[in-house]
């Protein structure tokens, strides 16, 4: 790959909201026999290949194979990507958490089923663009928790939390999952 010496400039003029939709996408790993995966440095044509995972889920079962739509409290779903390790061992974590609200037997379901169960967790911004966190043999996990709040006025609810380990600060999925078709 030729190096690409173009200026990084800055947003003159565009958006920039920050936060998630209120939405998460959960895939298992069980559940698929491949991903979208990032290529090696050494395949890239261009800059954008270096945070692009190529292909598309493919799911074992074709009739229930889909990820899981899981709607989240409005503004409670967080992504970050902090750097993890040593010089010249570096490389990225990227956690977060999102929230459910209420005490529906679902939610608890879907904290027990899922609990210590690898995988793919898929957020979008508010740009549109998703994101894949958890890759082959750096899967996501979850860590579901329940909090009952403890005074009548307190909101309670499931806060899971997600974590994986990265090549890549962010992963954004070249071939983008049709939401609509999930919750239709």
């Amino acid at each position: 790959m030729a190096e690409n010496f173009d200026p990084i400039t800055g947003l003159d003029g565009a958006d920039n909201m920050g936060g998630y939709k209120d939405y998460v996408l959960w895939i298992p790993k069980y559940a698929v026999s491949a991903i979208p995966t990032l290529p090696k440095k050494t395949a890239l044509t261009t800059d954008d290949d270096l945070v692009t995972a190529a292909g598309a889920f493919v799911f074992k079962d074709a009739v229930a194979g889909k990820p899981i739509f899981f709607e989240c409290t409005p503004a409670s779903v967080k992504f970050d990507t902090p750097a993890q390790g040593e010089v010249e061992g570096q490389s990225f974590a990227p956690a977060g958490e999102f929230f459910r609200a209420g005490n529906k037997k679902a939610y608890a379901a879907f904290a027990r089923k899922y609990n210590n169960t690898p995988g793919y967790l898929i957020v979008e911004d508010m740009d549109g663009n998703q994101m894949i966190v958890g890759q082959r043999n750096l899967e996501c996990y979850l860590k579901p928790s329940f909090e009952g709040g403890q005074k009548r006025a307190d909101r309670r609810g499931y806060k899971v939390t997600f974590a994986a380990d990265s090549v890549a600060p962010v992963a954004f999925l070249g071939t983008p999952i049709d939401v609509d078709a999930l919750i239709d």
